[in-house]
């Protein structure tokens, strides 16, 4: 079993380069995860959930940033250029890969439920 101010501590050492971030940010996305997977943020997560929970939340967080970083510029002039458009650019692919993951997690635990994937077509 997991309480909340474990998963944020967890969650905020994942993200202990990303700038900015603290634990407020961490606490506020973990409530979020907690609620979507049916927990009430002031209960313990059980142990098998602990992961999905924090994945989910790890998935937001990441995206967060990405919309937090959206408006980043480039600039150049005769001796230099700054270019931090990039960065969204590059947390949104991460945010995809976390979904991705958590995804998977997900169809693999009991909270998950039924899933099906459609195939690509081998012939086009």
């Amino acid at each position: 079993m997991a309480e909340l101010p474990e998963l944020s501590a967890t969650l905020l050492r994942r993200f202990r380069g990303v700038p900015l971030v603290d634990l407020e940010d961490t606490t506020d996305w973990i409530e979020r995860a907690m609620l979507e997977h049916g927990f009430n943020p002031n209960s313990n997560v059980p142990q098998d959930a602990t992961l999905l929970v924090l994945l989910f939340a790890e998935w937001d967080g990441t995206l967060q940033i990405s919309l937090k970083t959206a408006h980043y510029f480039s600039y150049k002039d005769a001796e230099e250029s700054v270019d931090k458009r990039i960065i969204s650019e590059q947390f949104r692919k991460v945010a995809s890969e976390l979904q991705k993951r958590y995804e998977k997690k997900k169809l693999s635990s009991d909270l998950g439920g039924q899933g099906f994937y459609i195939m690509t077509r081998a012939d086009r």
